[in-house]
């Protein structure tokens, strides 16, 4: 030990200094006049070396330890004691409440793996956003409620292949053939049709509401539906509060199967305690626009009433189309 405190000059590598340090230190204790002037000498150089901050530091502890403790024993004890082992895997700063609620929305993700956000190790522009659907309705309740005319046009829209009456050719529309007419029931009213005087339809005018026609198969995902929803301003959303409905829904199936008939499709929906609240969506034919229709449902349970927010996203830009649109897809709904 001696010759290589001897050599210490020559010794580059910081944590081989360290080493020889608290050996020599170590050593004193058990056989303290042989060691004693080596012990000086490796302190002195230790002290001196600012190749190493922790060396340096080290060197200091040692010494005023050893010149202020009024004990030996007490010295040694520190010196010659064995590390301790920590008693738990984590520091106090790791447990962290906030982070783990926060990887709570990324879970099926490898951020509960790595234990950190997507943040620190994706770069942002390929990190995917996880959208919560809010809990409350976005929009206030006490709204102008738009007026609601011509139920039951999806139906008949349905019934005819998704082509909507208003853009149809004029022939087809206003020459119905009677034996048609008296042998279909379109709105399912159940009336013996046969038995009765069909008159001759009117002509359809251009200003036709029978004029939604919605596409099958749209799928859209809840950041794409929240980014739609988003970019419509809300002065631009009609609000329908509290529609009375004289039965409600048991479970949220039997609105969304029914309403997926006619193509209107749910993004998300939930049962609460004392509501049902759907998101839901549609999107026209590119022929008539190919815009959609953005719609947060909220049915009150006691009573049942039917509460609407719906917000246009692209489409038919004529003020007066859009509303006979909206109108129809409420009936819809209802």
């Amino acid at each position: 030990l001696e010759k290589v405190i001897d050599s210490y000059d020559s010794i580059a590598d910081a944590a081989v200094k360290t080493a020889l340090l608290g050996a020599t230190v170590k050593l004193f204790f058990y056989r303290p006049p042989e060691v004693k002037n080596m012990l000086g000498k490796v302190l002195k150089k230790a002290t001196e070396d600012v190749s190493s901050q922790d060396l340096h530091d080290r060197a200091l502890f040692y010494y005023r330890l050893l010149r202020s403790s009024p004990d030996p024993n007490i010295a040694k004890s520190i010196v010659t004691s064995k590390s301790m082992t920590m008693s738990t895997k984590h520091f106090a700063e790791e447990d962290d409440s906030e982070l783990r609620a926060a990887l709570m929305h990324e879970f099926n993700t490898l951020c509960t793996i790595y234990r950190c956000k997507a943040e620190n190790f994706i770069d942002e522009e390929n990190i995917v956003k996880f959208v919560k659907v809010p809990k409350e309705h976005p929009l206030p309740r006490e709204a102008p409620v738009t007026p609601v005319t011509d139920p039951g046009v999806n139906a008949i829209t349905n019934h005819m292949g998704g082509v909507a009456m208003a853009d149809a050719p004029q022939q087809s529309v206003t020459t119905v053939p009677s034996t048609v007419s008296a042998e279909v029931d379109l709105l399912g009213f159940g009336d013996d049709l046969s038995a009765m005087s069909v008159p001759t339809p009117a002509p359809v005018g251009p200003a036709s509401l029978q004029s939604l026609s919605l596409k099958s198969g749209v799928i859209l995902n809840g950041e794409d539906y929240q980014n739609k929803w988003s970019s419509v301003p809300d002065a631009e959303a009609v609000i329908i509060p509290a529609l009375a409905m004289t039965t409600g829904p048991t479970s949220t199936d039997g609105v969304e199967e029914p309403l997926k008939a006619f193509n209107v499709f749910t993004m998300a929906s939930g049962e609460l305690s004392t509501e049902f609240k759907f998101f839901l969506y549609g999107q026209e034919e590119d022929a008539y626009g190919g815009g959609f229709f953005l719609i947060q449902a909220v049915v009150s349970k006691a009573p049942f009433n039917l509460s609407l927010t719906i917000k246009p996203n692209g489409g038919d830009t004529n003020p007066t189309k859009r509303k006979e649109k909206i109108d129809q897809l409420v009936e819809l709904i209802k």
